[in-house]
C-alpha cells in the first residue's frame, strides 16, 4: 500500500462477524469463525495499521464462548501487527456475555475512549437490549459532547453500530438509528474526522452534518442491495475496509473483499411478509 502522509491513522475496518460457540453455522449456511479467519489473514497484508475496529454484532449467539473466540483472533492479529483494538457492541450482541469477556460495565451502555497516537478513537453502544433497532441515549449524547469538547491532538474517530446515514433495503430502515439528527448535532463543529459503522453488511460511504461516515462490509455476509423493494437477501461474501484519515481532516476508505469461490450463493432470503414480521418484532415501538 501506498506511505501515510505524517500524522495520519490506517484503520483496519470489520464488522458483523455474527460468531457463533461450538461451531454452529450462521443461518445454517456460513462458518462465520471461518470467515473471520479469512478476513484476518487478508487483514494481515495491510501495513502500516495502527487500530483494528470491530462495528458490532460480533456474536450473533451472546455467548462467552463466541466473545472468547473473538478476542483470542482480534488480540492476536493486533499483536502482530503492532495495534490497538477497539470493539463497540451491536444489535445481536449481549451486553453480559461482551463485557465479561471484552470489559465493559454491562449495566449500562458500553462507551468508550481511547487514544490512539494522538487520534481520540469513541466507540457508542447504538443497542437496545432485546431490539434491533439502534438509539443514543440522551445521557450518552451528553457525555459524547462533554468528551469532543477537549479537542484531540489530532482529531477524534467516533465507532457505532447502527450507521446514521440512509439504510441500503427496508428491513435495515426498519432497525435503524433513531434520531441521528441529535447526534449531528453533537457532531457540529467538533473534531470528528470520520464516523465508522456496521449493521449493513455492505460497504456504503456516506455523510452527517458534513463527517464521513464509512459503513463495513459484513464478514458473515453481503446484503443484496439489488434485491426488490420490501424484501430482503444476503449472499456469501466477506470483507473488511482500510480506512485513512489525514491530520487535514481527509478521510479515504478502500473496500476489500476477501474471495472465495462460494462468493454470490445465497445465504437467505426474507420475503415481504417475513420483513415485516421482523421489523414489528425488532423495531422501535409505534410512536402515539
Amino acid at each position: 500500500m501506498h506511505a501515510l502522509p505524517p500524522g495520519a491513522l490506517r484503520i483496519v475496518h470489520l464488522s458483523d462477524a455474527h460468531l457463533l460457540a461450538d461451531g454452529a453455522l450462521h443461518q445454517g449456511v456460513v462458518d462465520t469463525a471461518e470467515a473471520l479467519d479469512l478476513v484476518l489473514a487478508e487483514a494481515a497484508r495491510v501495513e502500516g495499521v495502527r487500530l483494528l475496529v470491530g462495528s458490532g454484532d460480533l456474536s450473533d449467539d451472546g455467548t462467552r464462548a463466541s466473545y472468547r473466540h473473538l478476542r483470542e483472533r482480534t488480540d492476536a492479529w493486533a499483536r502482530t501487527a503492532g495495534a490497538e483494538v477497539v470493539l463497540v457492541p451491536g444489535n445481536h450482541d449481549v451486553r453480559e456475555g461482551f463485557a465479561e469477556v471484552l470489559g465493559g460495565d454491562p449495566a449500562r451502555p458500553l462507551d468508550l475512549v481511547r487514544d490512539v497516537d494522538g487520534w481520540r478513537v469513541i466507540g457508542l453502544d447504538t443497542s437496545v437490549p432485546g431490539a434491533g433497532y439502534g438509539l443514543l441515549r440522551s445521557e450518552q449524547l451528553t457525555w459524547l459532547r462533554d468528551e469532543l469538547a477537549t479537542p484531540a491532538g489530532r482529531g477524534s474517530v467516533l465507532v457505532l453500530h447502527h450507521p446514521p446515514i440512509a439504510a441500503p433495503t427496508t428491513l435495515h430502515e426498519s432497525l435503524a438509528l433513531q434520531d441521528p439528527e441529535a447526534l449531528a448535532a453533537v457532531l457540529e463543529g467538533s473534531d470528528v474526522r470520520v464516523v465508522l459503522a456496521g449493521h449493513y453488511h455492505h460497504h456504503i460511504v456516506g455523510h452527517l452534518s458534513g463527517v464521513p461516515v464509512v459503513v463495513a462490509p459484513g464478514v458473515a455476509n453481503d446484503t443484496d442491495v439489488l434485491a426488490a423493494v420490501g424484501t430482503e437477501r444476503a449472499v456469501r461474501g466477506s470483507g473488511f475496509a482500510v480506512v485513512e484519515v489525514s491530520a487535514d481532516g481527509s478521510v479515504r476508505s478502500t473496500p476489500v473483499p476477501v474471495r472465495d469461490r462460494r462468493d454470490g450463493d445465497e445465504v437467505f432470503a426474507l420475503d415481504e411478509a417475513a420483513v415485516a414480521r421482523i421489523a414489528a418484532e425488532a423495531g422501535p415501538p409505534p410512536t402515539a
